[in-house]
């Protein structure tokens, strides 16, 4: 057999895709985090954080997918539409299994101007620390990040003013007062919300 014809079958499975992921791994948005199949190869691609009315979701990845989930090097694309207004979210970076894990950046736009954009390390599909900027404010965090916000050693610049130290679940001591960013001030003398 000519080793044409031998590739000829993997061409064929690799042109006809993936199929959808189960459903109970499937996004909901509003309700669960979960899979979205790229458009083009079928490749998974794992999305969170959707409200829910997102309508029109959609996804694109620009690496390889073995066996569904995406997987190494690559670039995904999510967008959808919320009340009219189109909203997107790209990370640049590794994945494994579908999901952010290792070096990587996710950049949120609104109407395709940014708004949003972390950039440092993510484990299970969430940032564990490095950069996170909201451009719009004026706002650069650098350090360590737990879940929603910053947590171990920290710097915050806003507008020039700079607040330095160990974050505690985004709160940090200043004097007998409260430096809170991504929760109200007056929720850090109590557990995280």
């Amino acid at each position: 057999m000519s080793s044409r014809l031998r590739l000829l079958p993997l061409a064929l499975l690799l042109l006809a895709g993936f199929s959808p992921p189960p459903e109970a791994q499937r996004a909901v948005p509003g309700g669960r985090a979960g899979f979205i199949a790229d458009g083009a190869g079928g490749c998974w691609i794992w999305v969170g954080g959707l409200p829910a009315n997102a309508e029109g979701l959609a996804g694109s990845w620009t690496g390889p997918c073995p066996e569904g989930p995406a997987e190494g090097e690559g670039r995904a694309v999510t967008t959808w539409r919320e009340a009219g207004r189109e909203k997107q979210m790209v990370y640049e970076g590794a994945l494994q299994a579908g999901k952010a894990e290792g070096k990587g950046r996710l950049s949120h736009y609104e109407g395709g101007r940014l708004v949003v954009q972390e950039e440092g390390a993510y484990h299970d599909d969430r940032f564990t620390g490095g950069r996170f900027m909201i451009p719009g404010a004026g706002l650069v965090y650098e350090g360590g990040w737990f879940l929603s916000g910053p947590h171990g050693e920290g710097r915050l610049e806003v507008d020039g003013r700079v607040f330095e130290g160990k974050w505690e679940l985004g709160c940090l001591r200043s004097g007998d007062a409260w430096i809170a960013f991504t929760r109200p001030p007056k929720t850090c003398d109590s557990p995280a919300t």
